[in-house]
This record gives structure tokens, C-alpha cells and sequence, in this order.
């Protein structure tokens, strides 16, 4: 604890003094109080002390720690006071992150970003984190221990951005690893990861096994029964044994027993079973059956395991073959406890979860978490969690979010968006203060589905959704978030980085928002056949385009070339290089599979380099299109016959199988520009003024 204080706020570190006190009733607590010309920091546990500390940071030094500006804690004064601080955490457990964060927010991360989010997670009170980073290696060296060859075993292996997908049994060997010694470097920084959360006290939760295992185990073993399993989202079948041969207990066995030997045990799987095939759910106790066999597997292995379901697809025969001891579900929206009688009375962890593919854009509803659901749930609901597919945007919420894990009551958000906005921006200026309470209702009061982005969205003449199950129209009054702009341009100036991130990032958001109206009044345009609209808001729509570009290049968190140079960085051969790379520009774009995908444009992004290079390129074709189509008699239209999921079919006629033929030539060419280092602010400032007459 000593060393976390002295990571995160060597100034101040010698003011501090530790002192352990015991548990309120078997609940966590610390206390903060000033005693001899220290800050003494009590708590029953090193989780509990960082939440005194960050607590103290909080309330006296005005801090706000973040992954989105304001990533270093800058404190060189540390102020006595009178009273205590003190709380007790009423939730027994505390957890964060799933398998897809893993695939979108932390895929390329190193040490340095993983030390500084572990402290993040203690200082909140985090004390179940899921723990993914290095399940390659163990697959790797199980396998080769299986007599597979080198190339075999990485073959199966997919790529550092689609792994964790294949950990949820939904696809292999999708840009297959190549190197052994990456998967050395996947040993080494898996073991910090998980060695650092151990020693503040948290418990990791490591995978599991729900038996997937590559076609050519067929090889290995005679009559050996494995089960084709459907594909998902159009990527080739998978492969999955039987879960009553013995094949399944002695590979899952030597998987679970690898991870022991590599990062050690520490009781708590994560596995599930997500796909199965219809004919099984029909087949009489065939789930009763799969849930023995998997708890079976865990605790022949481990006696105090207990297996953790993610929550994403539950079957009720499945949950009841398990002892209630030894099961904790993860509610990961929220909502599923409702649908199935509070879990049936199993353990449960009550989560918010979201933010689909990561994308851009800024979306949540505070109200709801304010008003804490915690304090609701019936006995067998154990803790809280958050759950989001990515963690790195929506600093706001995101920081409500984490205030609630550990709440005892309701909160008032009138005081809570003050202070935030004080400890945000380092300024008590009321213009801040009244830009966190715009943000607060407008994008921030949204109930049910994510607003997609026109720019990111593939081009159409009647556009629905940008990515499947979002929404496309702006669900709020565009012209007071850009009020919110103005404010934290116009208040105060200070050193805050939070500030500046925020203005480009709200900024980003007010032009993506009208670029929407400059779409609608465009394809408008084209249908009445009025020249002047349709050529005044197309370009409108492409100017937009141009100078957001332009403004997310001066952030390097908002820039493809960065995140492109990060994703690189990991790998250790020139062929890795390329292949992480294009895990990456795949992923944020077709997603997969590549021939036909039905997941295109699900992780969109709208970053600078991103729109200049792709997305505008994309639009730029379409009103060309219709420009050319402009004096021709008829309707006209782009819309495919068949739709999945309300969108058109990837390749679903001419104009999009040369879509499609630029945005593959785009994977293997894509070239942007490196971040700059122009003024945010100044380039904030120009666009708001040009824009806001017309917003």
C-alpha cells in the first residue's frame, strides 16, 4: 500500500501513516482522520486503505483520476483537516471488466498502463477483476504439451484484438499468432498484472474451460466425440467436445492446471458455454449435463473453486445442476435478474455494462445510477460491477459509475456533478459547474440504446443504424451540449487535462451530431431534386468530416496513427507487427470475417486519420453517386434487398461490392498522419464559433 501511495503521489507520500483496524461485521471499512501532523489511513484491508487514500485525494485535494485526461495524479500539497473520514462497503464484492474489454480498450496495453489502472481498481474499491491477459500462453503450452507442433498450436490462436472472443467460443485461428516469444512477453506481463492485484488484496477471476478445442483433436484421440458447433456471425464452424467424454475433464484439467503453474490459482472461473445447438436445448437434461460436467471439471481441480457465469446467455437447467455455493453469476446490465426470478436465488453480482464495441460516443444514463439499484436487490445480489466493453471514454459517467460501486444510499446529483466538476477542471468557475449539469441531461439522461455516428456509418440512402441495435437519431437538444462546449472553453483557464480532453471530445460530439442533419437535408435534397440542398449540405456534411479530422489529430488518444503505433509496439517480429496492426484496422471497421461480415462497423471509432482516410472516403463516393444520379428519372435507392439486423447486406449489390473492394484494399494500405501537436483549444474554439449558428 505503501508503494501505491508512493507511485501515484510522491510528494506527499511521507504525510501519509497506515494503520490496520478491523472489519465492521465481516463488511470492509477504512477511516481517514489527521493525528500528529499525519494523514492516518486505517482499513481492514489494503483495498480498503486505497479507498481511504483516494478518498482523502478526493475531498481535500480536489483530485480526478482518469483514463480520459487527467491520467496522473498531481498533488505536491497535502492539506490537514479536522474530523474523519469513514465508511463502511456495504457490497462484499466489487468486480470489473469482461472478456470484451479485453479485445477493445486493453488489447495493446503494456505494464505501464496496467500498473496505473490496478491502482485505479484498488483506490475504487475494485476486488474482482477479471484477468485475461496471458490465456494465450496457457492454451499455447497445453497444447504443445498435446504433442501439437509450434505452428500448430499458434495456428489456433487468434489475434490479440478477436482472442477474447475465441475465449467466449465464437471463433479460432482469426489472425493467428506467429511468434512463441510473444507468447513468452504474454507470460511476463500477465504474471505482473495479476501478482500486483493479488498483493493489494483483490481476487482475480481466470478462465475456465467450456470445451472448445481445435477440429484436429480428431487426430489425437481415437472415437473421440466432438460436436460442430453453429457459426457465429458468419466465421467458420467451432469445434467443441463432448462434456461427458474423458477427453473434456483431461484437456480442461491440464488447461486449468497449466494457468496454476504460470499465474498460479486463486478459485474463481469464468466460463460459458454461449453457443449451443438447438437440437441440445430439445434434448432431454442435456444442459443439467453440461453444468455438472463444468463444475465437476473445477472442483475436481480446485475444491474451493467456484464457477463465475457472465450472464451473457443463461440457461436455467444449466445454473440448477450447480450447488449454490459454488456458482456467482455477473449480471452485466443490469437487468437480467429481473427476467429470471432474481437468478433463481443464486449468488449474483449486480452490473452496469454497455458501451458496445467501444465506440465513440458519449452516452449513459446518470439518473438511473444515482439512484443506486443496489439498495433494492434481495439478499442472494452479493456485490456490484461494471461491466463495459470499453473503459476509455465517457469520463462523467464513468466516474458516477465507480462512486456507486461502493455506495450505501442515493445520491444527489446536483451536489455530485458540482463537485465533479471542481475536482474535473481544477476550478470552482461556475461555468464549469454548469457544463456538468448540461452534460448530465443531455447525453448523460439517455434511457436504452447508444446513438450511432452518421460519419462512421456506411453509407445509404436510408440510414437506420450505424452499427446493429443502436439508434441513429440524436436523442437530446445538440444546441445545449454545444452550450457545454462554450462553458469550458470560456471558464477559467487552467492546467487541467481533463478539461481539454473534454473539449475536444464534447466538440467532436456536437459536429458529429450535425452532420446528421447535414445527411438528412442532403438525401433530401436528392429526392426532391433540389440541386442547391443537396449540393450544399453534401459538402457541408464532407467539410465536417475534413475539420474533425482535424481537431481529434491534436489528441493522441483521438488519433488512429497512435492507437496504430501502440497495437505495433507489442508485437516482437516484423510479421506480428503487421499482423497486430491489422487486427486492429480490421476490428474497428469489418470486424470479421473479412469475405462477408455481418459485424461491419461495429466498433467504430470516430478518430482523427479514421474519418480523413476512411470514413470521409466512404461518403465522398456516395454523393458522387447521387450527383450522378441526380437527372435521372426514378427513384433511386442503395438499399440491399436482404437486411440483417435492419442494416444492409455487406455485399448485398453493386455499390457495396465496391465498397467492399475499397475498405479490404484500405486494410492493407492505410497510412495516417501522426498526431499533431496544434492547439485543441484554439481549433475547439474556431469550430463552435463557425458552427453554432447553424446547430
Amino acid at each position: 500500500m505503501k508503494d501505491l501511495i508512493l507511485r501515484n503521489t510522491p510528494d506527499i507520500a511521507g504525510m501519509f501513516e497506515l494503520r490496520d483496524i478491523e472489519s465492521d461485521n465481516g463488511k470492509n471499512r477504512y477511516e481517514v482522520f489527521c493525528e500528529d501532523e499525519k494523514i492516518v489511513i486505517c482499513g481492514d484491508c489494503k483495498i480498503s486503505m486505497a479507498m481511504g487514500y483516494y478518498a482523502y485525494l478526493k475531498k481535500y485535494c480536489h483530485v480526478n483520476f482518469s483514463n480520459c485526461g487527467n491520467a496522473e495524479i498531481k498533488v505536491s500539497d497535502a492539506p490537514l483537516f479536522e474530523g474523519k473520514l469513514s465508511k463502511t462497503i456495504i457490497q462484499d464484492k466489487r468486480a470489473y471488466l469482461t472478456y470484451r474489454s479485453f479485445g477493445y480498450s486493453l488489447t495493446f496495453w503494456t505494464w505501464k498502463e496496467w500498473e496505473k489502472e490496478i491502482d485505479f481498481m484498488a483506490m475504487n474499491g475494485i476486488n474482482m477483476p477479471l484477468c485475461l491477459v496471458g490465456s494465450e500462453a496457457v492454451w499455447y503450452y497445453t497444447m504443445r504439451d498435446f504433442k501439437y507442433s509450434e505452428t500448430g498450436a499458434l495456428s489456433y490462436l487468434t489475434g490479440p484484438s478477436f482472442w477474447p472472443w475465441q475465449m467466449m467460443n465464437r471463433l479460432a485461428s482469426y489472425y493467428s499468432l506467429t511468434d512463441p516469444k510473444y507468447i513468452e512477453s504474454r507470460v511476463e506481463l500477465g504474471k505482473k498484472i495479476i501478482d500486483r492485484e493479488v498483493s493489494l488484496g483483490m481476487t482475480p477471476i481466470q478462465p475456465g474451460f467450456a470445451g472448445m478445442v481445435p477440429q484436429t483433436f480428431k487426430k489425437l484421440f481415437e472415437k473421440l466425440r466432438m460436436q460442430i458447433m453453429p457459426s457465429w456471425n458468419n466465421f467458420p464452424f467451432t469445434f467443441r467436445l463432448d462434456f461427458q467424454s474423458t477427453v473434456f475433464k483431461k484437456f480442461g484439467s491440464a488447461l486449468l492446471e497449466k494457468q496454476r503453474q504460470l499465474f498460479g490459482a486463486y478459485h474463481y472461473y469464468s466460463c460459458d458455454p454461449y453457443i449451443v445447438n438447438k437440437s441440445e436445448l430439445k434434448s432431454k437434461g442435456y444442459l443439467w449435463k453440461v453444468g455438472r460436467a463444468i463444475d465437476s471439471l473445477y472442483k475436481d481441480f480446485d475444491p474451493e473453486s467456484r464457477w463465475v457465469m457472465m450472464g451473457d446467455c443463461l440457461y436455467e437447467k444449466m445454473v440448477k445442476s450447480v450447488p449454490k455455493e459454488r456458482l456467482l453469476i455477473f449480471d452485466l446490465d443490469g437487468t437480467l435478474h429481473s427476467q429470471t426470478e432474481e437468478f433463481w436465488g443464486y449468488d449474483y453480482v449486480l452490473g452496469n455494462g454497455g458501451g458496445s464495441g467501444d465506440r465513440t460516443v458519449l452516452h449513459g444514463n446518470m439518473k438511473t445510477v444515482a439512484e443506486n439499484p443496489y439498495l433494492d436487490a434481495p439478499e442472494n445480489c452479493v456485490g456490484t460491477g461494471i461491466f463495459y466493453d470499453g473503459i476509455l471514454s465517457n469520463p462523467m459517467y464513468f466516474e458516477l459509475m465507480f462512486d456507486m460501486l461502493t455506495e450505501d444510499k442515493k445520491i444527489n446529483l446536483d451536489e455530485w456533478c458540482r463537485d465533479y466538476a471542481l475536482r474535473r477542471y481544477s476550478s470552482a468557475d461556475e461555468g464549469y459547474a454548469k457544463a456538468a449539469e448540461i452534460l448530465r441531461n443531455t447525453c448523460y439522461n439517455i434511457e436504452g440504446r447508444e446513438t450511432g455516428s452518421i460519419i462512421c456509418a456506411r453509407p445509404c440512402t436510408d440510414l437506420k443504424h450505424t452499427a446493429p441495435f443502436d439508434v441513429i437519431d440524436v436523442q437530446y437538444d445538440n444546441k445545449k451540449l454545444l452550450e457545454a462546449a462554450e462553458l469550458l472553453i470560456s471558464a477559467e483557464e487552467t492546467d487541467s487535462d481533463g478539461r481539454i480532453y473534454d473539449i475536444c471530445d464534447i466538440t467532436r460530439q456536437v459536429l458529429s451530431n450535425y452532420a446528421h442533419v447535414c445527411y438528412e437535408k442532403a438525401v433530401n435534397g436528392f429526392r426532391n431534386r433540389d440541386q442547391r440542398d443537396f449540393e450544399r449540405f453534401s459538402n457541408a456534411f464532407l467539410k465536417v468530416c475534413e475539420e474533425l479530422d482535424e481537431l481529434l489529430q491534436s489528441r493522441s488518444e483521438m488519433s488512429l496513427a497512435a492507437h496504430l503505433k501502440e497495437a505495433g509496439a507489442l508485437a516482437l517480429t516484423d510479421k506480428d507487427k503487421q499482423n497486430f496492426e491489422l487486427n486492429l484496422l480490421t476490428q474497428i471497421t469489418l470486424w470479421g470475417p473479412i469475405g462477408d461480415p455481418l459485424n461491419y462497423d461495429y466498433a467504430w471509432k470516430e478518430w482523427g486519420g479514421l474519418i480523413g482516410t476512411y470514413y470521409a472516403k466512404r461518403w465522398q463516393s456516395f454523393f458522387e453517386l447521387l450527383a450522378y444520379r441526380f437527372t435521372k428519372r426514378g427513384k433511386f435507392s442503395t438499399a440491399t434487398r436482404k437486411k440483417i439486423n435492419d442494416r444492409n447486406e455487406y455485399r448485398g449489390n453493386p455499390f457495396y461490392k465496391n465498397y467492399s473492394d475499397f475498405e479490404r484494399k484500405w486494410l492493407q494500405t492505410a497510412n495516417p498522419e501522426e498526431p499533431t501537436d496544434a492547439d485543441t483549444v484554439e481549433i475547439a474554439k474556431r469550430l463552435i464559433e463557425k458552427y453554432k449558428k447553424n446547430i
